[in-house]
């Protein structure tokens, strides 16, 4: 899994990403929220 899109200040959130990347590729719920990012969010 390859995890991106942190060009500027997203640097930051680097090992927040990296942790649910983590969680997702052994087959764990993630620890946050990633409702804000489903693409079929807005219906």
């Amino acid at each position: 899994m390859v995890g991106g899109g942190c060009s500027g200040h997203g640097f930051k959130h680097a090992t927040g990403i990296g942790e649910v990347l983590a969680d997702v590729v052994l087959g764990r719920e993630p620890r946050f929220d990633l409702g804000f990012a489903d693409p079929n969010r807005f219906g």
